[in-house]
Parts: C-alpha cells; sequence; structure tokens
C-alpha cells in the first residue's frame, strides 16, 4: 500500500511516499521568496500544488497509484490527539485560518481535493491544534483572555512516544517534558498520556530562532504605539523577525555555531537563548511534583553541537537527557495512517 505524505512549511514543501511502512521517496520543493511573499490562499495553494503534482510526475507517479494520503493538520480547532479523516468542515476551517494562518492549512486542503478527485481516502494526524491542556493552566489572570493550545503537536507526540520507548515505559505512565527547537519552538508537559501544559514560540515561552516568544506586554505595546505599527507588521515583527534573529540577523545556526567561539555578543544571546529554553523546561516541574522521567530535545536546532552543549549544562541537573535531533513529522503521518487503513485504529471524526 502506497501513502503519500504532505507536509508543506515556511520555505519549502515536503513529499514522502511510504509503502507499507517504509519511506521509498523523501522529495523536498523550496519556494522562492516571490511565491511565500503571496497569501497562503488562493495563491500558494495552487502555486505548491501544480509543484507538488509535478514533482511525483517526473518521480513517476500518478495520484492513482496511491492507497491513501495523509497531510499534516494545520491551525484547526482544538482535537484531542489522534488520526483524523479530512472532511468539508476541516478545509473549511484551513481555509479561514480558523486559529491563524499557517502554511500546514494548505495540505488539508490539498489531500481533500485530491482524494474528492481519485475516490482516495485522506487523513490527518495530531495537528497544530491539538488541545489537552488542563482547565486550570488556560487561567491568565485577566478573565476574557485565555491560553489555548497551538504547537509542534504531530513531532512532539512521536518524540514523547519513542522517548517512553527508549526509557522502557507505555507512553501513558511516563513523566516527559518534550523540547521541540527550531524555526519557532514548543515546550511541553506530557503526562498520564496527554500533552497538559505547553509554551510555543508564536505567543509565549522562549524565544526561538525567528518567533519573539514572552515578551514584557507593557513595553511591547509601549514600543508598537511609539512605532505605530499595524496588527500585520506586529505579527510579523513576533512570528518572523523576533528571536536570535532579532539580535544577530541570521536565521543560520551554523553561522551561529562559527562565531560563538571568539563573538562576545554571540556567546550572551546564545546564553539568554538556552537560559530561557532552560527557564521554560523548569517552569513544569511543579506539575510532576518534580519528579520527571526525561527532558527530551528534538528539532533541527537540536542537530546543533553547541545547543546540546550548552542545555547539557544548564538542565543536567534533572536527570535523564534526551536527543532526538530533526523531526519525525512525515513517518508520524504515515505509521499513524496505515494504521488506520490496517483496523489497527480508528479515525475520529473532525
Amino acid at each position: 500500500m502506497k501513502i503519500l505524505v504532505l507536509n508543506p512549511g515556511s520555505t519549502s514543501t515536503r513529499i514522502a511516499v511510504f509503502q507499507d511502512n517504509r519511506c521509498i521517496e523523501n522529495l523536498q520543493i523550496q519556494h522562492t521568496n516571490n511565491i511565500l511573499k503571496k497569501p497562503l490562499f488562493p495563491d500558494q495553494y495552487e502555486i505548491r500544488k501544480k509543484e507538488i503534482l509535478n514533482r511525483l510526475t517526473n518521480r513517476g507517479y500518478k495520484l492513482s497509484d496511491f492507497y491513501a494520503i495523509s497531510a499534516r493538520g494545520g491551525r484547526l480547532k482544538p482535537v484531542k490527539s489522534g488520526v483524523y479523516r479530512i472532511n468539508e468542515e476541516m478545509v473549511q476551517h484551513a481555509k479561514i485560518g480558523l486559529q491563524g494562518q499557517h502554511p500546514a492549512n494548505l495540505a488539508v486542503v490539498m489531500a481533500w481535493d485530491f482524494s474528492q478527485e481519485f475516490n482516495i481516502p485522506s487523513f490527518t494526524v495530531d495537528p497544530i491544534s491539538v488541545d489537552e491542556l488542563e482547565d486550570f493552566v488556560r487561567i491568565t489572570g485577566i478573565e476574557d483572555i485565555k491560553r489555548g493550545s497551538l504547537s509542534h503537536a504531530l513531532n512532539m507526540k512521536a518524540v514523547a512516544k519513542k522517548a517512553s520507548q527508549d526509557i522502557g515505559k507505555e507512553y501513558d505512565s511516563a513523566r516527559l517534558i518534550i523540547v521541540h527547537l527550531g524555526g519557532g519552538g514548543s515546550v511541553s508537559a506530557h503526562l498520564k498520556g496527554k500533552m497538559i501544559d505547553l509554551y510555543n514560540s508564536d505567543k509565549e515561552g522562549p524565544f526561538a530562532v525567528e518567533r519573539a516568544g514572552f515578551i514584557p506586554t507593557l513595553d511591547l505595546m509601549e514600543y508598537i504605539e511609539k512605532r505605530r505599527l499595524s496588527t500585520q507588521k506586529v505579527i510579523e515583527l513576533l512570528a518572523r523577525e523576533g528571536g536570535l534573529f532579532s539580535y544577530l540577523r541570521t536565521r543560520d545556526m551554523k553561522w551561529i555555531e562559527d562565531m560563538y567561539k571568539n563573538d562576545s555578543y554571540v556567546k550572551l544571546i546564545m546564553k539568554a537563548y538556552i537560559y530561557n529554553i532552560s527557564k521554560s523546561v523548569c517552569s513544569f516541574l511543579p506539575l510532576f511534583k518534580g519528579k520527571i522521567d526525561a527532558v527530551v530535545v528534538t528539532g533541527g536546532v537540536c542537530h546543533s553541537r553547541l545547543v546540546q552543549k550548552l542545555i547539557k549544562e544548564q538542565l543536567a541537573f534533572l536527570g535523564r537527557l534526551l536527543w532526538y535531533p530533526g523531526e519525525f513529522e512525515m513517518e508520524s503521518l504515515a505509521f499513524n495512517t496505515l494504521s488506520v487503513i490496517k483496523g489497527e485504529i480508528i479515525a475520529n471524526e473532525y
């Protein structure tokens, strides 16, 4: 059984072909800045869709070859963790950006269109909007503002299950803090098989490569007022021009590693970066009454030996640190979809 996996990102679109549980194609389409500046719908949608079909054709595949399609889920309505059949309501929520626009919103719409044309079932797994937060962690200090749940759920859930297996526990009984480090970032607390609290650098938590994370609220308001910034500009500032990029004007971790050796300013900023990650990790300890099985670090930035070294220096006192560099999104999408096809798990209705 061949499964087509779709995962649009902020600068590229990844495609994979799985035959049963084996990846036989892993492709990446890089998009130009001219394309990335366009709206997700309809502009980027049509362009990316065409590029996906061209790439598949060039590799000798037809959509009719596939038994199912699995697509990364975007900022949809809050849902519990699991596999979901893509339906019209999900597609509508993706198009309007129910909880905000994100390139992953494109994936479920593409998968739905392909499935309707070729009569292929389509699914998504652990979308960005997975919400398993405890009620008390939603409370903010202003009654009308509640904390929500948007995160790198797909990768963090996959890594949490891998880490549980590696320490000899079932996921439902593991006590884990998962750190996803990339252009954005997420830190999440996993207890009794649920992601009961989290930070995502789009809104809060440690700053990331290009996300601002926590910002003092009154200082941010004053900053916006003085510069007369539009809402769109503020979003761009917080989501694309914040974090390490704000200080070092680069998103290239290799460059940062090289400069770290002899540049005192880079050392200062990296110290702050690691400290903020560590502070966020430690803030979850009360949820576990201080007793955790492991801190688990994943994401693209986790490939950096410098980042690993600095995190170890800060967090070794917590006990076990586990490292899963990169991401496991494509295999999680494929394997969970395969489990539905085989009847091993039941897909949820959105």
